[in-house]
């Protein structure tokens, strides 16, 4: 699972950091945390986007939702 945030540093944003991981792992779950994006969400299936400012217990749930619940600990 990937937890990126949307506007980064440098020259990469998170839709593209998500885009290089999903080369190499087509099914890989992504949760984009945003305060402000000048993009439009990309359509990824497997993907969910958080609003800044956010309760870590809502990444939780975006985690269990996205893992099927496989391993995780119940909230």
């Amino acid at each position: 699972m990937l937890v990126t945030d949307v506007r980064l540093p440098g020259k990469l944003d998170g839709w593209q950091i998500a885009e290089h991981c999903r080369e190499s792992h087509p099914e890989l779950p992504v949760i984009y945390a945003t305060g402000y994006s000048p993009t439009t969400p990309h359509p990824v299936p497997s993907s969910r986007i958080v609003k800044k400012p956010f309760h870590p217990a809502e990444i939780v749930r975006m985690v269990q939702e996205l893992s099927g619940g496989k391993g995780m600990l119940p909230s």
